[in-house]
């Protein structure tokens, strides 16, 4: 073996490979003490970290229990020689850096399946190892800044991976936010409508109550001056009695009905929608005849689920609306339809008049919330939107505005129709 130490290395280049090889991490398998010993003393001088094994399988068994950036191995050996330890070691990985030291070179075929990075010839000499190494290191240090490079990869991955983390969590955060304010609008636009509703409510009950009221009034008036007179007949007393007892039973029933109305039950029922609408067109009745408007309905028994508070509202709403454009119109007849229908899977409500229908560049604006043709005093614009809320979100339906042509009574009108689809029960 050539005699070999740090003073003789001139070349700076070899001196740069013996400092980067001193960080490689070597695994030198060689049965034969002699080669093993005189092998080391060379290798030494590059390598800081050495383990060595006499055989293939002890030789596998420091790879399996250690990290290795090199593996220097003999062929005929004991107990597992090194073309087995080879094959055993490329099932677990196909990267690591393995060079072969031998006498003879007939299993180079072999060796050249198994992917082998250089093939050393005993005895080592310090000329061809160097020459060897140089390429190895060469290869060790591309690989090391390979994984260099692949690990600045990884953290760069990392820190977007963790930016995007946490842009999502504070765009849910923020979603969660409008999602929570969009409610608090909901419930602020609900108590808004109910309070509009409640309001026109209490306007056509009172109108309602006017009619029998007087009557009671009268009625209990003229008894009272029969029995003072001592004129009184216990029949038309009789009759009078039941008079005053009818007109309270309508008084009573119409507190019922803004009682119904008002309460806040969120369980769906199954219930008939066309007691529905005859609760609404009962409170809203007396608005009608008092302005000549003629209410024309072809109305079936349909079964539906849902809030029948919320249809009565739905139903309470077009009608005041249907009424209010048609008293802007000032016509001479004023009709509103009322259809109530089912079809396959659906109840159909459809609410129409004869005001010549909504103007066609405020027809898909309709149901947005605040939007009114109303006088500031008359309306707050918020009915249609709570409508579709109501009829959309809380029961599953439909509801769509259009302007139709249609013939009653041998005259043509034109006017808008609201169309509802709520599920059959």
């Amino acid at each position: 073996m050539e005699q070999f130490n740090k003073v003789q290395i001139k070349n700076a280049m070899l001196e740069d490979l013996i400092k980067f090889s001193k960080t490689v991490r070597v695994l030198y398998v060689e049965n034969n003490d002699k080669y093993r010993k005189n092998s080391f003393g060379v290798f030494k001088v590059f390598f800081h970290k050495i383990d060595t094994a006499k055989d293939g399988l002890e030789g596998f068994n420091y790879f399996e229990n250690n990290k290795y950036d090199l593996i220097i191995t003999s062929i005929d050996m004991p107990n597992m020689n090194g073309i087995d330890m080879i094959t055993k070691i490329r099932e677990i990985s196909k990267n690591i850096t393995i060079l072969i030291t031998s006498s003879n070179n007939k299993n180079f075929i072999d060796l050249i399946r198994l992917g082998i990075d250089g093939y050393i010839l005993k005895p080592v000499e310090i000329s061809q190892f160097t020459s060897i190494m140089q390429k190895v290191i060469e290869k060790l240090h591309n690989k090391e800044e390979l994984y260099q490079y692949k690990n600045h990869l990884e953290q760069k991955i990392e820190e977007k991976i963790n930016k995007i983390k946490s842009l999502n969590d504070n765009l849910e955060t923020r979603v969660k936010e409008e999602i929570l304010k969009n409610k608090e609008k909901d419930n602020i636009l609900i108590q808004q409508s109910k309070m509009a509703a409640m309001g026109e409510m209490l306007e056509n009950i009172a109108h309602q109550w006017r009619q029998p009221l007087s009557v009671i009034s009268t009625a209990a008036t003229g008894i009272i001056m029969q029995r003072e007179f001592d004129i009184i007949d216990e029949q038309q007393e009789l009759k009078t009695l039941n008079t005053i007892n009818d007109s309270a039973q309508f008084l009573s029933k119409t507190i019922d009905d803004f009682r119904n109305f008002f309460k806040d039950d969120k369980n769906k029922s199954t219930f008939n929608l066309k007691d529905v609408y005859i609760i609404s067109y009962d409170i809203l009745s007396s608005k009608f005849k008092n302005n000549y408007i003629k209410i024309v309905q072809d109305i079936e028994n349909v079964n539906i689920k849902g809030f029948d508070g919320e249809i009565t509202q739905v139903i309470m709403n077009l009608l005041n609306n249907a009424s209010d454009v048609l008293l802007s119109k000032e016509k001479q007849k004023m009709y509103i339809f009322v259809n109530i229908y089912k079809d396959t899977n659906n109840a159909i409500l459809e609410v129409k008049d004869n005001a010549g229908g909504v103007p066609s560049d405020i027809i898909d604006r309709v149901f947005e919330p605040y939007f009114t043709t109303k006088h500031k005093s008359q309306g707050t614009g918020i009915g249609l939107y709570m409508c579709q809320k109501m009829i959309v979100d809380h029961m599953g339906g439909s509801i769509e505005v259009k302007n139709m042509t249609y013939e009653y009574d041998n005259n043509t009108f034109k006017g808008a129709c609201f169309r509802i689809k709520l599920p059959l029960a």
